[in-house]
């Protein structure tokens, strides 16, 4: 894509390019909140990932296309790709903790309790205790990556797992906790996985299942265990990339359509208005008529 694409940074305000696998980064929420009279405008990072702790104030987050109120203290959980923006209470108080996906994706494969963390675009509520344990984990974290010194490494990767075992713990207390065959629920998280690096292809259940090195029935009855299609994942995310592009890019219906893997734009559309109840056009006018000034 080119200008007419989503607002794409590594971090805010500085030109995209790739990070390295092991990037990690803390930074106070005012050093780029504060400049912009807090107003962070909605855009999109394609392999960072972002804890965000605000420990005093509060404001809305806007997700895609969902805009979010929150007050603190408060964590927000904001995975790559995810179209995202805010606007702060002024002065609010917080560390934005930015990690490479490269690297987040390692720890998940060691600690697959953790991946629901960032499975969607989360605000987790948290007490005053879990507030002080993270902020005081990440500024571990920011103490570490000031110097160089033995253990280091170590270190910082103490302070990361910290922040997400807390943050998955108070999530878990938010939600049911899920239920049945953990095989099945670590089936259907390595299939969400592969779709979100393959959804554009728009290819057929049975060659999600051959990369998984599963069957198709095993992948079918995982997934519905889980209350869903192995079609439906795929194309749910479809629709959200289609919705992302719809709300903040400049391009064309078709142009939307073939970038989630559409050559079609009648097809897109029928696939589209099926998925939302209203036509690529009409969702686009809506989405940008209720947009935050």
């Amino acid at each position: 894509m080119n200008a007419t694409s989503l607002p794409h940074f590594f971090l805010y305000g500085e030109p995209a390019r790739e990070a390295d696998p092991q990037f990690i980064h803390v930074e106070d929420l005012a050093t780029r909140s504060r400049p912009g009279n807090w107003q962070i405008a909605p855009h999109k990072h394609s392999d960072l990932n972002h804890l965000l702790l605000i420990a005093e104030g509060g404001g809305t987050i806007r997700f895609d296309g969902e805009v979010i109120p929150f007050e603190a203290p408060v964590l927000l959980a904001v995975p790559a790709h995810c179209v995202h923006g805010f606007s702060w209470h002024r002065e609010s108080r917080g560390h934005v903790l930015t990690l490479a996906d490269v690297q987040l994706r390692q720890v998940l494969a060691a600690y697959g309790e953790l991946a629901d963390l960032f499975a969607r675009p989360r605000c987790i509520a948290l007490d005053g205790a879990d507030a002080a344990a993270i902020d005081e984990a990440i500024a571990g974290i920011a103490q570490e990556l000031s110097w160089v010194g033995l253990g280091q490494s170590a270190a910082i990767h103490a302070g990361l797992l910290g922040v997400l075992v807390r943050a998955a713990r108070r999530l878990q207390q938010a939600v049911t906790p899920p239920e049945g065959d953990p095989r099945h629920r670590e089936l259907v998280a390595r299939f969400r996985q592969l779709v979100e690096s393959r959804y554009r292809l728009r290819e057929p259940v049975s060659t999600y299942a051959r990369a998984l090195g599963v069957s198709e029935t095993s992948l079918r009855e995982a997934c519905a265990a889980a209350g869903h299609t192995p079609s439906s994942i795929r194309d749910r995310r479809a629709v959200l990339e289609a919705q992302r592009l719809l709300a903040f890019s400049a391009l064309s219906v078709a142009q939307v359509g073939e970038s989630v893997g559409f050559a079609d734009p009648a097809y897109f559309s029928r696939f589209f208005t099926r998925q939302c109840g209203t036509s690529p056009a009409q969702w686009r006018s809506r989405a940008r008529r209720n947009a935050p000034a």
